[in-house]
């Protein structure tokens, strides 16, 4: 996650506009056709922005709506309330303590004794800023790389099924062309001829052992 709050911290201090217009919205709409996200609130597609631009959209999700991130976590089995760096952090301002309250997200970069330092999006009039905050406002946390590690499990365990079911399959047969019929015909009758000519000359010996005996 190193790359992605680098990424994200360059973004510090970029602004909304004046219509709120962001680009981080724009870019949404890439995602999801829904609804126009270029002057909607931000924080969350700031964050799955970032994790676009370097390829961990699949397990850190991509949302515009917090809750339905919250959600999406808590589905994954990757959802806790211990704050660790990487992590998401869900706020509720009013302090309901539920995810159905959740209205703010940012990302943990450090714990700090009780507090964690973010970097967070649409915050402070509308800007990318690094906060330090208490836990007080905080529902819980979504971690990434729990995700990530589930889907590479998953992912190993269906390559060893599919291991598994080619080791116990048959082998296909070999199609057997015209060429290699024609030779397996003559080997054959090659093989025929030899038998019917040993069992000709068979019958000779014995009718010249016979015939030497009568002779006698």
């Amino acid at each position: 996650m190193t790359k992605l709050l680098e990424l994200l911290r360059s973004q510090v201090g970029y602004s909304a506009k004046s219509n709120g217009y962001t680009k981080f919205g724009n870019w949404y709409n890439n995602v999801e056709q829904d609804s126009d996200y270029s002057d909607q609130p931000w924080c969350d597609m700031f964050l799955s922005w970032g994790a676009r631009q370097l390829g961990y959209d699949e397990w850190f999700g991509q949302f515009a709506w917090t809750v339905g991130h919250a959600r999406w976590f808590k589905e994954h089995g990757a959802w806790g309330g211990k704050p660790v760096p990487g992590a998401l952090v869900f706020y509720d301002w009013s302090g309901s303590g539920t995810i159905d309250g959740i209205d703010h997200v940012g990302i943990v970069t450090k714990v700090i004794g009780n507090k964690i330092q973010t970097i967070e999006g649409n915050i402070d009039g509308g800007r990318v800023s690094v906060k330090v905050r208490d836990k007080g406002a905080v529902v819980g946390y979504g971690y990434p790389e729990k995700v990530k590690e589930r889907l590479k499990a998953r992912t190993e365990t269906i390559s060893t099924t599919k291991a598994s079911v080619r080791e116990l399959t048959p082998a296909t047969p070999y199609e057997v062309g015209p060429q290699a019929i024609i030779a397996s015909v003559l080997l054959t009758t090659l093989a025929l001829t030899v038998m019917r000519a040993r069992r000709r000359v068979t019958v000779r010996l014995k009718d010249a052992r016979a015939s030497s005996w009568s002779d006698m």
